[in-house]
């Protein structure tokens, strides 16, 4: 019996259960030269006689000599690779099989004892092809069940060439999935660094860990800052002449001495010849004149929690110095 484990792509079986005993140097002769035929039609009728009594070794030197003896035909060709066959001399076989299909194509002898040939060596879509070009020339029910043996087994190498496709084509389809939910989520955390980086630039300007220095967090636990300052750090922020204008040294500066000084931005308003000197700088004037036109009408709510100030304004502020000049009283110097 054959092996079960068969090469799908090659159409041969894993293992070949019968395994030839040829050897190169032990190949039967192949026709040379000579023309005497009537030794060689003896030489067949013994050939044959010892083949029908089973000696088949002995029928194989008999047609030997036929063949060297003359010309030989298909059928005699055809006759001595019958013989081989049963003696599992497979390649031998083969090989006065295709002798006699070059002689003879239609050959229906030769290209069954070939398919038998080819199925016991394993090369089972030969075998199948053989087999079945045999019987549409001359039907053998013996021939009739080896093809169908060799059917069988040709579909399961059909099969499995399918299922190992199928495998296969699973093994990409995940292996793409795979690497699309990889992007995915590489592109989910740099969106999320992103957002981090962002909202941490937002939280203050370069240099100033989190906040203007000297304010601590805006509004936070433990901050000097009062809570309205959250929102002038807002509107500092999301403009982007003002935010540009904080990467000026000496306008940061400027900006942590006005919000670490007595009263911060109150005291400032408070004392209008510094507030005056600030604006005559030519770097800082132009960002205190537009934060003061941005916030003007809010200064005073954002203001009033430094000095304990409703958030009315500025008028009305305990404490408040009645003469602190209008914002709007102030020289435009810029």
């Amino acid at each position: 019996n054959m092996e079960s484990s068969m090469d799908a792509t090659t159409g041969t079986s894993g293992k070949v259960s019968e395994t030839s005993t040829d050897t190169k140097d032990d190949l039967p002769p192949l026709y040379v030269s000579g023309d005497d035929f009537e030794k060689a039609s003896n030489l067949k009728m013994e050939a044959s006689d010892l083949k029908s009594a089973g000696d088949y070794k002995a029928a194989l030197d008999k047609y030997s000599q036929a063949v060297l003896a003359a010309e030989p035909s298909a059928l005699l060709y055809a006759n001595r690779a019958d013989v081989l066959l049963k003696l599992k001399r497979y390649e031998a076989c083969i090989r006065d099989c295709n002798e006699a299909l070059k002689k003879n194509p239609d050959s229906a002898k030769a290209l069954r004892i070939r398919g038998k040939a080819n199925k016991m060596t394993g090369s089972l879509r030969e075998s199948l092809k053989d087999l079945s070009s045999s019987q549409s020339i001359d039907y053998d029910d013996e021939a009739a069940e080896i093809l169908k043996e060799v059917s069988k087994q040709v579909q399961e190498m059909d099969h499995e060439v399918v299922m190992k496709k199928v495998q296969e084509e699973e093994k990409l389809k995940k292996r793409a999935e795979e690497i699309k939910k990889a992007r995915e989520e590489a592109e989910k955390e740099a969106r999320e660094r992103s957002a981090s980086a962002a909202a941490a630039g937002s939280g203050g300007m370069p240099g100033m860990s989190g906040g203007v220095p000297g304010m601590g967090g805006a509004g936070g636990p433990g901050s000097s800052m009062p809570g309205g300052m959250g929102g002038l750090m807002s509107v500092l922020l999301s403009d982007p002449e003002l935010a540009a204008g904080m990467q000026n040294p000496k306008v940061m500066a400027a900006f942590q001495e006005l919000m670490s000084s007595p009263g911060g931005a109150m005291g400032l308003m408070s004392d209008p010849s510094k507030l005056q000197k600030l604006m005559a700088d030519p770097e800082v004037g132009p960002f205190l004149q537009k934060l003061m036109a941005k916030l003007g009408p809010m200064m005073g709510g954002m203001m009033g929690g430094a000095g304990g100030m409703p958030p009315g304004g500025m008028g009305g502020g305990a404490g408040m110095d009645e003469d602190m000049p209008d914002l709007d009283d102030i020289p435009d110097l810029g």
